[in-house]
């Protein structure tokens, strides 16, 4: 009542009214938000990339290496963030405090406008030209894509729990086609005849280092996503523990399955046959 003292208003901030998010992922849900988060286009469009930059097996398995050791280091460093900060907001709550509201709004309506939504669209346009390559179906490719990202769109719309199941199933999926790779390809190594292994013409040191830096970039796309983990912390029933251990497993499984798809690549189509599969 107005008259009353200890009285709350219901639309306080902090009160029992307030809206929460159902928190209702556990550890593996995490686990494969985080993978599923990173394993996309990149692992199938980009090894011939970085073949085409740098020449010798060593470099190539090296850069996927290298860019692996930068997304567990910052898997640690989101991993010490979840731990300590583990609301809802992800890098938008991180900017938020340790910099200036300012400074999340403008890096939100970027992550919005441009980072997330290219990072989509790339990943869609690339789904719906295997998709079209496996149908025959003689739809164009935007309108698959577009129709792609709907669908998932009204999946997430359901709830949490859908959201998360469909992102699991997916993510096993994409695990099976990645192994089944692997495995056809050390069967098929096993049978090849091996040949000496390319050689850079002409590189000295600075050629071959300034070749390494750009066979990261590509590198480095394949490993980004990662991060839009922790935006699903205030959704996690022990977000200090779980999603901490989800970031190191999931970048650590990443790692090794990008690693293997890499070895088969260059061990069966050697670095020329690599660099000329697109």
């Amino acid at each position: 009542m107005p008259g009353t003292p200890n009285a709350k208003p219901s639309n306080a901030i902090g009160s029992d009214a307030s809206p929460r998010l159902a928190r209702r992922l556990g550890l593996f849900d995490a686990t494969m938000i985080v993978m599923g988060g990173i394993i996309g286009s990149g692992i199938f469009m980009n090894p011939h990339v970085v073949a085409e930059v740098v020449h010798t097996p060593a470099l190539i398995l090296g850069a996927w290496g290298v860019g692996g050791l930068i997304a567990l280091a910052g898997a640690f460093i989101y991993a010490e963030l979840a731990a300590l900060r583990p609301q809802v907001g992800g890098q938008y709550a991180y900017i938020r405090e340790a910099f200036h509201p300012a400074a999340a709004f403008i890096y939100g309506w970027t992550l919005l406008l441009v980072v997330n939504s290219g990072g989509m669209a790339a990943v869609a346009v690339t789904f719906a030209r295997y998709f079209l390559d496996l149908t025959r179906l003689g739809a164009p490719d935007w309108i698959v894509a577009a129709f792609a990202l709907g669908a998932l769109a009204v999946v997430n719309c359901f709830g949490v729990r859908a959201g998360s199941t469909v992102q699991s199933v997916l993510m096993v999926l994409k695990i099976l086609a990645i192994l089944t790779l692997v495995g056809v390809g050390a069967w098929a190594g096993a049978r090849r005849i091996p040949s000496p292994p390319a050689q850079p013409v002409g590189a000295d040191h600075w050629s071959v280092i300034g070749s390494f830096g750009a066979a990261l970039v590509p590198v480095l796309f394949a490993y980004g996503g990662w991060q839009t983990a922790n935006f699903v912390a205030g959704e996690m029933r022990e977000p200090r523990k779980s999603l901490p251990r989800a970031l190191l497993i999931g970048v650590i499984g990443v790692v090794i399955l990008y690693l293997a798809v890499n070895f088969v690549c260059v061990n069966v189509l050697g670095v020329e046959g690599l660099a000329e599969t697109t």
